[in-house]
């Protein structure tokens, strides 16, 4: 490549500094990948004296390394250009510049992926951000930070370093000139410049942001830059980017609902923080002034992951600092109620790194006007911000942006009642689904974890299909999946690999591991995608193979299981590991009956994933045989080893519990009088307490349908109105705009739950609405013509909903059900689209009448 002379660009980069790291308007549309080969021309490259992490990372020493890496490259036209495209990587969250224009719409490059094994490749068309005559130049720069890199969230604590030891990028530059030629110009050390630079003081998932917005960007800045170094970090595969983007979702930009500023403390005693004394309440649109001492709260009324954008104004220099929250400390800021500060400021313990982590930060520049801001490298999870500041700052708006891989196109379903605690809960699942979908299915977007938890992703899939066209998004994170597998075949319990839950000894995790087949059957039946089945094929077959020749028995996995389970995560039952119930109180260690638990609930998993396994080998023409025979195998283990013939289970504690005869009645277990007992043992135990569940994280997931489907849609429904601790509305009473953790995350009369692990966006409970979508509206997709092209129709009614409106675009097309009461008449209107038929059954009846594409209307 011939080399090219870097440009002090002075005046024509201090004119598009209004285009800088911050602001929203973008250039570049993101188009298909260029030929791998065009790598071929390219190299990564990093700065040669960045700052790096070193030492063990641990409490104290768990921050990225400060600053951002600027990459720039003069580039001067050969000849007139006629189109570019840019295809781009980086090895750390990554921005784009062309002539200080911000390229793509897409945020926090290249997203989550397995650290060692995939990276994600974006292409965009940067023609109309050229200056495209002969001999004119182009300035190309790039901004690259720490995140899902070079920061705590992909590093083990006690690791010496962080995993990404420094931040680089890759880029390989296609021009076709107006005579047809094309050149491809790659990143490398002689053409580009380095270095740390820039208004990004220190960027990082967990860490939040620092900008002082009296720096320049780093392309005008070239003095500050010198020569890169390769960097040899990544040896995986660049794969483009297909599923999983974030981005800002402008169309729910949420408004504050309150604002006040608080100044000085009443109530303090050795055990409360006291209440904050309100000084003003700003009216909505209100400008807002923050003086030193003060503090701003603004409630923007719905948790999300999201960024605070502004704009404001202040004198040079002035510093404003921004912290995010999830809830309001309360109750005078009682210690006994978990508070963390005084009444109505902003309660941060939850985060686990309230002082070190989630923070946001802002230097003034020499501004004579109002100045926006938004941070772009990172992301939080909030409802309330507090803000201070050394000077006067004055905001005249602010508002929170959510940030989502779900985008607006992408969202495909709305179900609503008569109900409004319901419809509550319908939108704190949806919101959490907003916020928890964000490059791979995170368990929660807040604190310092944000990681892909294999269960939360399984039990909560279907449902997310109702909201959202999901598939893409689950092809890239079952790549993740793969990425992260076992050479044994076994999956882990969070994917890809980051600081835990994907260790050598958390693996093979029942209910966990299973989402390696569970996900791509979901995908496969709701969307009729057979591709996914045959990326995941191979995985798959290893992985049953390995529980197939174990039995899925839990000593048998030790080695690779840690000896330890999730289970029927954060339940109210007995042998619940979260709550140490599955331990001896002596100190023994855990219970033998704990391990039968362990093992019931795997083998019901091993028969659940054969049998999934069977219908995606029919569908893809392989041997489903194989499959069928595992099911009856793993059946007939289940009933051998843990069931007695008269639908007693053997270990006796497991009658006196909801999820094993959940597991035993979605399974098909028992029949006859066996089946009869053991529902009437479940109606007893629902009733014993006070008609509420008692199930955690896998238990909840097949609660409700499996109860519908076996004659117990009146306790589904009376655990759906449910108020009393534990239950989902509950939560809703209790002031929740998301789905928490836990069913007691947080409660009036005790105040917060447990606060080393409580979340208030944690979307696993909302699978709920997978019963709402196929039950209560009565849509569901039937296997035998997966995607909906055979539709499930079969409504369950309850008055106390008033009405249902669910309208679904399918993979088939749109799907409508609506039905109310008129007195004593239920009224159901239903479309179905073209190309699909319906088997209708009607509430009461159990013979089904199968309807085809047209809009219909029933009386009864």
């Amino acid at each position: 490549m011939k080399k090219r002379k870097l440009l002090l660009l002075g005046v024509v980069c201090a004119a598009l500094y209004a285009c800088s790291t911050d602001q929203t308007n973008e250039s570049g549309k993101r188009v298909s990948a260029l030929d791998d080969a065009a790598w071929n021309h390219s190299e990564w490259i990093s700065v040669a004296n960045a700052p790096v992490i070193t030492g063990e990372i641990n409490g104290s020493n768990e921050r990225a390394a400060d600053g951002a890496a600027w990459f720039v490259s003069v580039v001067k036209n050969e000849k007139e250009i006629n189109s570019a495209r840019w295809m781009t990587t980086g090895l750390g969250v990554y921005e784009l510049y062309v002539n200080g224009k911000l390229i793509g719409e897409e945020i926090l490059k290249p997203g989550f992926t397995h650290p060692y094994k995939t990276k994600r490749s974006f292409t965009y068309e940067v023609s109309n951000a050229l200056s495209k005559q002969a001999g004119a130049e182009n300035v190309f720069a790039v901004q690259v930070t720490p995140g899902w890199w070079a920061d705590k969230i992909i590093t083990y604590s006690g690791q010496q370093g962080m995993v990404g030891t420094k931040v680089a990028f890759r880029g390989v530059l296609e021009l076709t000139y107006a005579d047809g030629s094309k050149a491809y110009l790659g990143s490398n050390t002689s053409d580009w410049k380095a270095g740390i630079a820039g208004p990004v003081k220190h960027a990082a998932i967990f860490d939040g942001e620092e900008y002082d917005a009296r720096e320049l960007p780093g392309y005008d800045t070239l003095d500050k830059l010198s020569t890169p170094e390769k960097n040899t970090e990544f040896e995986g595969e660049i794969l483009p980017s297909n599923g999983g983007e974030v981005y800002f979702r402008e169309d729910l930009a949420l408004s504050p609902q309150k604002a006040y500023l608080w100044k000085g403390v009443t109530g303090e005693s050795e055990d409360a923080y006291g209440k904050v004394v309100i000084t003003k309440e700003y009216a909505a649109g209100e400008e807002m002034v923050v003086h030193p001492g003060e503090t701003l709260v603004v409630d923007f009324g719905q948790n999300c992951a999201a960024v605070p954008a502004f704009e404001f104004m202040a004198k040079e220099g002035t510093q404003l600092n921004c912290r995010p929250s999830e809830i309001l400390n309360d109750g005078n800021g009682a210690k006994s109620r978990g508070m963390d500060g005084p009444e109505g400021s902003c309660h941060r313990l939850n985060l686990r790194t309230p002082d070190t982590g989630m923070l946001l930060d802002y230097t003034f520049a020499d501004h004579k006007d109002y100045t926006t801001y938004r941070p772009h490298r990172t992301f939080y999870g909030y409802r309330f911000v507090s803000i201070t500041a050394d000077q006067e700052v004055r905001i005249r708006s602010i508002q929170s942006i959510p940030v989502s891989s779900i985008t607006q196109q992408m969202e495909t379903g709305s179900i609503t009642t008569g109900n409004k605690l319901v419809n509550q809960l319908i939108s704190n699942t949806l919101w959490g689904q907003r916020s928890n979908y964000l490059s791979v299915p995170t368990d929660c977007p807040q604190r310092n974890e944000r990681l892909g938890w294999t269960a939360d992703t399984q039990v909560f899939a279907e449902t997310g299909t109702f909201f959202a066209n999901t598939a893409d998004f689950f092809h890239k994170w079952m790549r993740d999946m793969r990425d992260t597998q076992s050479p044994t075949g076994a999956y882990p319990g969070v994917a890809p690999l980051a600081q835990y839950g994907a260790s050598p000894t958390d693996m093979n995790r029942l209910g966990w591991s299973d989402a390696g087949v569970i996900v791509p059957w979901v995908v496969w039946k709701q969307f009729g995608d057979t591709q996914i089945i045959d990326e995941n094929w191979a995985a798959m077959e290893k992985y049953l193979n390995h529980i197939n020749e174990t039995k899925y028995d839990h000593h048998a996995l030790s080695a690779e299981n840690g000896n330890y389970q999730w289970a029927d995560w954060l339940s109210y039952e007995p042998l619940e590991s979260c709550s140490g119930r599955h331990t001896a109180k002596d100190g023994s260690g855990t219970l033998p009956e704990a391990y039968d638990y362990w093992n019931y609930l795997s083998a019901n998993y091993w028969l659940i994933d054969a049998g999934m396994m069977s219908d995606m080998a029919r569908a893809t023409g392989r041997d489903a045989e194989k499959y069928e025979a595992m099911a009856a195998q793993a059946k007939q283990y289940i009933l051998d080893k843990f069931l007695n013939a008269d639908g007693e289970f053997k270990t006796a504690i497991f009658n006196t519990m909801q999820t094993p005869a959940l597991f035993a009645l979605k399974n098909k277990l028992v029949e006859g009088v066996a089946k009869e007992n053991m529902m009437k043992r479940l109606r007893d135990n629902f009733a014993e307490h006070g008609n509420c569940l008692q199930t955690g994280f896998l238990g909840t997931s097949i609660l409700m349908p499996t109860l519908t489907e076996n004659g117990m849609s009146d306790i589904a429904y009376e655990l759906l109105f449910q108020r009393k601790n534990p239950s989902w509305l509950y939560s809703v009473d209790n002031g929740a705009t998301t789905i928490w953790e836990r069913w007691n995350s947080y409660m009036l009369d005790k105040g917060m739950g447990p606060q080393g692990m409580n979340s208030f966006n944690h979307y696993a409970y909302g699978c709920v609405c997978e019963w709402m979508w196929e039950t209560m509206a009565g849509i569901s997709a039937d296997t035998s013509e997966p995607g909906f092209k055979r539709i499930i129709m079969k409504p369950i009614p309850d008055k106390r909903l008033e009405f249902v409106n669910a309208e679904y675009n399918s993979a088939a097309g749109i799907i409508k059900s609506s039905w109310k009461y008129e007195g004593d008449q239920w009224i159901w209107d239903f479309t179905i689209p073209e190309g699909a038929v319906a088997l209708v059954t009607l509430p009461g009846e159990s013979q089904a009448h199968e309807y085809r594409a047209g809009s219909y209307q029933i009386v009864k």
